[in-house]
Parts: C-alpha cells; sequence; structure tokens
C-alpha cells in the first residue's frame, strides 16, 4: 500500500532536510511512500533541499491548506500523511500508520 506523505513548507531550509532523513528512515517499505512537498515560492533554498530527496517538489500558495489540497491532487498514494518541515519521525511512524489504516 503507497502512502504519500505531502510536506508543506515556507522558508524551511533550516528544518526540512532533517523532516525528510526521517522519512527516508522509515521501516516501511521505501518504494511504498511518495514524498510530495509543496512549497509557497518563498525563494530560500527549501526546494534545493526537497529535490535531493523527491521530484515532486511544487510551488503552491497562499497558505497551508492550499498547499496540503494541491499535495492530495498530486498524491497517488492510498492514504496520506501530512507533515510540516520542522517534524522528525520515529522510524516506525509510517508503519504503525498503516497498519491502523488496516484495522
Amino acid at each position: 500500500m503507497t502512502i504519500s506523505v505531502v510536506i508543506t513548507t515556507k522558508n524551511e531550509q533550516q528544518n526540512v532536510e532533517n523532516c525528510l532523513k526521517s522519512i527516508k528512515n522509515q521501516n516501511y517499505p521505501q518504494d511504498k511512500i511518495e514524498i510530495i512537498g509543496v512549497d509557497n515560492n518563498w525563494g530560500d533554498r527549501t526546494k534545493e533541499i526537497a529535490r535531493k530527496y523527491t521530484d515532486k517538489v511544487y510551488n503552491f500558495g497562499p497558505e497551508r491548506s492550499a498547499q496540503r489540497n494541491f499535495g492530495v491532487k498530486k498524491a497517488a498514494g492510498k492514504y496520506i500523511l501530512y507533515l510540516d518541515a520542522d517534524m522528525i519521525l520515529s522510524k516506525n511512524v509510517v508503519s504503525e500508520c498503516v497498519e491502523k489504516f488496516r484495522k
């Protein structure tokens, strides 16, 4: 089951890499995790950093709810996990979420 992780950003170059690393360190199969970054075109290095982890990096705004909705439209996963760029996941968050979904 593919999970789409939508990360909304605005001027998050200081935080986004740690968030993305925590997604890449999940114990859930990486080929079943789709990362989608939606930045509101702030102009810092956030998008550049995010592109090291996914090619699905977009500009959209003006605020988080619009960014999240846009990310969902781009998502291919059965389920969506919304994250803010300053969040760091423990290694089993995605697998635990999937297990709860299945129940």
